[in-house]
């Protein structure tokens, strides 16, 4: 195909105003009330992004000998449909009381 076709199929597609995301109406994990913000407290870390290293309140584990909660990350939540889910079955708004 020449660069020019594909050029005209894309201009083709998006001219109408039309927009195909599957997935827009679904809740999003960093307006949940739930979800925990990665924060960049060392020089060395790498750069914060919250889909990378975003967190979930209430999915983790408890370390049995310093009794700290590792939380899940909130993209393997959403993964997971014995968590959250691909629909978010746990989220709150927390923009909303």
């Amino acid at each position: 195909m020449s660069k020019q076709f594909g050029f005209l199929i894309l201009k083709q597609t998006f001219s109408n105003g039309k927009q195909f995301i599957r997935n827009e109406n679904l809740p999003v994990c960093a307006d949940c009330l739930h979800f925990i913000r990665h924060k960049n407290n060392y020089p060395y870390d790498p750069v914060p992004n919250d889909k990378k290293y975003g967190k979930c309140k209430i999915f983790g584990q408890l370390d049995m000998v310093t009794g700290l909660i590792e939380h899940d990350y909130a993209n393997e939540c959403r993964l997971d449909e014995k968590r959250c889910g691909y629909k978010g079955s746990e989220y709150k708004d927390k923009k909303k009381p």
